[in-house]
């Protein structure tokens, strides 16, 4: 469902959004990005952070388990994709991960509870800034041209460069067990430090932290936010 913010209507969902969800298209449309991308890879990220999150104990921050999911995801990504050409870069402290031709960079998010539902209207959860923004805005610019058919050298320069974001969200699903949700998804609109819009969603299949798949991850949930599964003592 989409949200208003504050002066800004809210967005029809899937308004002039492109969602791929089914397993083959997925595949396909992620191979087409960069041949080097599949969805394991990116479910994996997911994964890996999310066992970075429950270290998290009692006597920690509260929010240390988000910020080790986090974390724990943009390492994991960065760290599988350099393996194949990928280069890692920061920007104004912001992780990226940029292709070898330099059209695609990704960017770790958290998602709302919309992440990884077909039909929902995902943000991101903590605000971001300028850099985002200025990233988002390039991703507009870029429509007025079919990828496919762009030049060498416009595909090679700094404004050729597509921000892709990996949200990812963890929930109680409708069977009350925790499942990761995640979508690499091709941002359209930024206000007010938040995305508010999407060109493309490419949405990977959500899984049980066991790596077992969930069978409905459409079932609509409550409004719970991030279950936590904290250790008990430090360790």
């Amino acid at each position: 469902m989409s949200r208003a913010l504050p002066g800004i209507p809210a967005l029809p969902s899937n308004a002039d959004t492109l969602v791929i969800s089914e397993s083959d298209l997925v595949a396909t449309r992620l191979s087409e990005l960069q041949p080097s991308l599949d969805e394991a890879l990116l479910r994996e990220a997911n994964e890996h952070g999310y066992r970075e999150r429950i270290e998290a104990t009692e006597l920690h921050a509260p929010t240390a388990a988000g910020t080790y999911h986090w974390n724990g995801s943009v390492y994991a990504l960065r760290s599988a994709l350099v393996e194949r050409g990928w280069v890692a870069e920061n920007l104004r402290n912001c992780p990226f991960i940029v292709s070898p031709d330099r059209t695609v960079a990704i960017a770790v998010m958290t998602g709302d509870p919309d992440t990884g539902l077909t039909k929902g209207n995902p943000t991101n959860q903590a605000q971001k800034g300028a850099v985002i923004k200025q990233a988002v805005t390039n991703n507009q610019q870029l429509e007025l041209f079919d990828p496919r058919l762009v030049t060498k050298d416009l595909a090679n320069s700094k404004e050729a460069t597509q921000l892709w974001v990996l949200l990812y969200h963890v929930a109680l699903g409708a069977d009350g067990k925790t499942e990761l949700r995640a979508e690499l998804s091709l941002p359209s609109r930024f206000e007010r430090k938040q995305i508010i819009g999407w060109k493309e969603r490419i949405v990977l299949a959500a899984i049980r932290p066991d790596s077992e798949p969930v069978i409905d991850q459409d079932a609509p949930t409550g409004p719970i936010d991030v279950p936590v599964e904290r250790r008990t003592g430090t360790s």
